[in-house]
């Protein structure tokens, strides 16, 4: 059974609590048969707004939304789960694409109209800031690799719309979200405290945006479409880590070829489909050994080694050090 919401009109009406803690800050909870949603607010200076949006239906949802018709721009970076957006006929936006967890992205959708999926029983959560292009002319006048899209929108707003996936929330952006969510302030410190980790957020999403269009420099063989594709791909293997799926199933999956598949992946992402589950999945070991009581060969099993011989070799190699020498070293 898929449950259908018509936006706000519906959530209003499902919309159990709704706390306004002060002039900048509010919480709006959603109780209901067939699951849970919450959105937590704050409204900062320089035209800055964060959001932490948590939803987890025990139903398949679809929502309806109609994004107004200011020319805001929404840095969405999503921590769990995601959600499978429909954008019919809107010039310069897929019709059908995805966000999931892992990721960031940014983009403007004045006056568009979309449906929103989402998955039954699967904990959604993600971190929302809006902002206008107008906040980067409030600094110096030029800025080092900025993107063709941001210099445009910094000299002259406009309402074109766009939704650009940047790729893979780096650890650096993953630190400063989970600053957001526990932030030991209250009040006017509050206030203070997110809005400069909202501005050290949208400094690293920047940066990363200029270092993919680098990377796209090398790219001229794939279209758009097909690059957004190939994060989609990065995204189911981060999600199969343990057991991904095969060259071609992945490529029938994404809808290209396993040809465009590994050259895609080698051009834009500058390795192999093979390494880059390798690396994630000892990075995955890395976290365990250091976070768990896991034995090594339970470890291992875990992140898809079959063969702890093979797991202990492939580590030693990454990280100068076996396992259980990483594990002594690091005093755990």
């Amino acid at each position: 059974m898929t449950i259908r919401l018509t936006g706000t009109e519906d959530f209003g009406e499902f919309c159990e609590d709704v706390q306004l803690f002060n002039d900048y800050e509010g919480k709006a909870q959603l109780s209901t048969w067939f699951g849970q949603s919450s959105h937590r607010w704050t409204v900062l200076r320089h035209n800055l707004g964060l959001s932490i949006c948590d939803n987890e239906y025990s139903q398949a949802v679809i929502m309806k939304q109609k994004h107004d018709n200011l020319p805001e721009l929404t840095s969405k970076f999503f921590l769990s789960g995601g959600v499978r957006t429909v954008t019919p006929n809107v010039p310069g936006v897929s019709d059908d694409y995805e966000e999931v967890a892992g990721y960031n992205y940014l983009f403007c959708l004045p006056d568009v109209q979309e449906f929103e999926h989402f998955t039954a029983n699967q904990q959604d959560q993600n971190i929302k800031i809006y902002w206008n292009a107008d906040l980067l002319s409030s600094f110096q006048e030029s800025f080092e690799n900025l993107p063709a899209l941001l210099e445009q929108l910094k000299e002259n707003p406009i309402k074109q719309p766009f939704h650009q996936p940047l790729g893979v929330t780096t650890s650096a952006m993953r630190l400063v979200l989970k600053q957001i969510l526990q932030c030991p302030f209250r009040e006017t410190l509050k206030q203070m405290y997110l809005e400069a980790k909202a501005l050290e957020l949208l400094v690293l999403q920047i940066a990363q945006w200029g270092e993919n269009n680098q990377v796209l420099q090398r790219s001229l063989h794939f279209r758009a479409d097909e690059i957004e594709r190939l994060h989609h791909a990065k995204a189911i293997l981060n999600q199969t880590l343990p057991n991904p799926p095969s060259l071609i199933n992945l490529a029938k999956e994404i809808g290209l070829n396993d040809f465009k598949l590994k050259r895609g992946f080698r051009e834009v992402f500058g390795t192999t489909v093979l390494e880059y589950v390798q690396s994630l999945r000892l990075e995955q070991a890395q976290q365990l050994l250091r976070g768990t009581n896991l034995t090594v060969a339970e470890i291992a099993s875990q992140v898809g080694y079959e063969s702890i011989g093979h797991f202990g070799y492939l580590f030693k190699r990454k990280f100068s050090m076996t396992p259980r020498e990483y594990r002594h070293h690091k005093g755990l």
